[in-house]
């Protein structure tokens, strides 16, 4: 069958995440039950720091996901997301690190 479904009880890691986005495609009951999973570990994370880094930094991540699938608009919503929040809260640093990925995503 290929790639097993990690535990649940344990942190999931994105690569894994996006591994059995890329081998088994996320009309897979099993594999959009384990994106759901790794979205609530990260936005909980995400609200635990407490920070907008960890916010921005969480829409970054997402955006790999969509482009694990081949959703570039998905993407670059989350870029997007991620971008004006950075701008916001004055991430410079973390505001060109989007900029760039967008660049790429875009000539993708």
């Amino acid at each position: 069958m290929g790639e097993e479904i990690p535990n649940e009880e344990r942190m999931i890691e994105q690569s894994e995440v996006i591994e059995l986005l890329r081998t088994r495609g996320i009309d897979d009951p099993e594999v959009k039950e384990f994106v759901l999973k790794w979205t609530t570990q990260q936005e909980t994370l995400a609200t635990e720091a407490g920070t907008a880094r960890a916010s921005i930094t969480f829409n970054i991540s997402r955006s790999e996901l969509y482009l694990a699938v081949g959703d570039k608009d998905g993407a670059l919503q989350a870029l997007e997301d991620a971008r004006v929040q950075a701008h916001q809260e004055g991430e410079i640093e973390l505001y060109n690190q989007i900029m760039i990925k967008m660049d790429e995503v875009e000539e993708k």
